[in-house]
């Protein structure tokens, strides 16, 4: 699960235009059985079309 520190992170640094795999390694999952883990990409696009919505 992507908090929303992330998103707003992840948002952040793509208006620097930072390459979406970058800003993954950035990022980690802070809940759940993946903790610890870089979320991936797909996930993360989702989460920052979830949050325009």
């Amino acid at each position: 699960m992507i908090d929303d520190d992330d998103v707003l992170l992840a948002r952040a640094l793509r208006e620097k235009r930072t390459p979406m795999p970058d800003i993954v390694k950035k990022l980690t999952i802070k809940t759940g059985k993946n903790a610890g883990r870089h979320p991936s990409v797909a996930s993360l696009y989702r989460a920052l079309a979830d949050n325009d919505a």
